[in-house]
């Protein structure tokens, strides 16, 4: 097939006509479209936790064992964190090959979304903790040291592509907030946004994970607005240290 700059041309223009209709009005929602139920180019508003979820140095591990090795941990350990999104009432995004983006809270409010986030993380610790590395190190193969960053608020989730290679994507600051603290976390810690930390505050819980919650300063241009009276202020970001009773903290060395 050659190169034509006329078709190009047309699909983007009919693309952006199409999109744009769709896009007109962005209905909100409390339950988390499967993608195929969704149409290419349409979003859904919601409030949601957004997790990263991802192996540290993945490419320092990946030079240091064999590829059979990086294979036998990866599935191993990213099916079972896809499971635990699961048991959460979490949906999955993405695999990223080393890790996955999960959604939590549709639907709820935003105690709850706050809550499940940092079960969710603590629950992720103790099965990496007490099982997944455990089995790695039986099988010979190096234990792993994972990373992650949460941040919570309105979201656009947008079904983007063509066909079959369509997927379902989240747009917004919440998004990039999450990655963001991702990117910031170094092994074992687990960054959270500064909505996260004030929400789960209110949670009448047993744990009450934000007690956990550990102050590593300003997140950069990112604003909290702390009621609809006060002005913006700059948002705090936090490492999450808090796990089950049990968790064998010698495995996340």
């Amino acid at each position: 097939m050659s190169f034509d700059r006329d078709e190009i041309e047309e699909r983007v223009e009919e693309r952006a006509e199409t999109v744009d209709e769709r896009l007109d009005h962005i209905p909100s929602s409390y339950s988390m479209p499967d993608p195929g139920d969704m149409t290419i180019g349409s979003a859904k508003d919601f409030d949601l936790g957004l997790v990263f979820l991802d192996i540290y140095d993945s490419t320092g591990y990946l030079s240091r064992n064999d590829d059979i090795d990086v294979l036998f941990m990866l599935n191993n350990f990213i099916p079972e964190v896809m499971e635990i999104v699961r048991d959460y009432d979490g949906y999955f995004e993405k695999n990223t090959g080393d890790g996955i983006l999960a959604y939590f809270g549709a639907g709820e409010d935003h105690v709850d979304i706050a809550h499940t986030i940092l079960e969710y993380l603590a629950t992720v610790k103790y099965t990496l903790a007490n099982h997944i590395n455990p089995i790695l190190e039986e099988y010979d193969v190096e234990p792993i040291q994972i990373k992650a960053g949460a941040a919570m608020g309105d979201v656009y989730i947008s079904r983007i592509g063509v066909n079959r290679m369509s997927r379902r994507t989240a747009v917004s600051v919440v998004a990039n907030m999450a990655a963001d603290l991702e990117e910031r976390a170094d092994k074992h810690e687990y960054l959270v946004s500064h909505h996260t930390k004030v929400d789960a505050e209110g949670c009448d819980c047993y744990p009450n994970w934000s007690q956990y919650l550990n102050d590593q300063g300003s997140h950069g241009t990112y604003r909290y607005r702390p009621s609809s009276d006060s002005d913006w202020v700059s948002a705090h970001y936090y490492n999450f240290s808090g796990a089950w009773e049990g968790t064998i903290w010698d495995n996340l060395k």
